[in-house]
């Protein structure tokens, strides 16, 4: 159950995302899309395998997404909370 519902919320950030207009983001030069997307497939991967990797890169892409100023980057999380 959990799976689905951090499925559920990575599929939401990124639509919510891909609405937003805002390129303001302290993300490496990556706009807000490309941080969501960084993040769903990240997520995608250590949801189709829970590999210590695929754990580590969905980390890295939620502190990515989480330290921008993009829309929502307060409520992502990785594999490890």
């Amino acid at each position: 159950m959990k799976k689905i519902m951090l499925m559920a919320f990575a599929a939401g950030l990124f639509a919510f995302t891909s609405t937003s207009c805002s390129s303001d983001d302290d993300g490496g030069g990556k706009s807000c899309q490309e941080l969501a997307q960084d993040y769903a497939d990240a997520f995608e991967a250590y949801f189709d395998d829970e590999s210590e990797e695929n754990c580590q890169a969905l980390d890295d892409a939620a502190d990515a997404y989480a330290n921008s100023d993009c829309e929502g980057n307060d409520s992502v999380v990785g594999c490890n909370g």
